[in-house]
């Protein structure tokens, strides 16, 4: 199922509100939103990062990459956002190509996608995955002419080894799932969620 892009009413999942079931692609960047209005601001994912343990440079790198790409697709509006702003509610039209497909295009998680991902890529006992392994997910993942799509996937895929940064130099299945559905930012950072996200 295709969310048109101006629908008479939403497709399933792309309201946003904090007391609410969002779908789990709102509840991986809802961290970001302090305030729980459903944008994010700039200085709001500079924060975030700040408070998952990147460092001042990684942090101002992710807001320059994510707000950059983001903001025109998930603002809405066919001007631009003066302030590269992020709108939860739109994080769908900014699922990007060449990707693994576990969010679907209306931003729901699919398990079967995330544990077939998990078959086809990771040695046995397809528990673990290395940085090696998701590269070359990625790479295998690229679609033609995609420049945007495999930049986005090695830029995710190396931002998630940066966060999970596992001493045995493989991330564990349930983190990388916690990574999906949001909920390993509150568990890094010590925060608290706002609501059901």
């Amino acid at each position: 199922m295709v969310a048109p892009r101006d629908p008479v009413s939403s497709a399933p999942g792309t309201g946003f509100d904090p007391e609410s079931k969002n779908t789990p692609l709102q509840g991986h960047v809802a961290f970001f939103d302090r305030d729980g209005d459903g944008i994010i601001w700039p200085i709001d994912t500079y924060n975030g990062f700040r408070d998952i343990k990147f460092g001042i440079v990684l942090s101002l790198l992710a807001v320059l990459v994510i707000h950059s790409g983001l903001s025109y697709m998930t603002w809405g509006t066919w001007l631009p956002d003066p302030f590269f702003r992020l709108r939860i509610k739109n994080m769908h039209r900014a699922k990007h190509g060449s990707d693994s497909e576990v969010y679907t295009k209306i931003g729901e998680y699919d398990d079967g996608r995330f544990n077939y991902m998990f078959k086809m890529y990771t040695a046995a006992p397809h528990t673990h995955m290395t940085l090696a392994e998701a590269i070359h997910m990625v790479h295998c993942n690229m679609n033609p002419w995609d420049p945007v799509g495999w930049f986005s996937g090695f830029f995710e895929w190396l931002a998630t080894y940066i966060l999970l940064w596992p001493e045995d130099g493989r991330m564990a299945k349930e983190d990388i799932k916690g990574i999906y559905n949001g909920s390993i930012f509150y568990v890094i950072s010590g925060r608290k969620p706002m609501g059901k996200v």
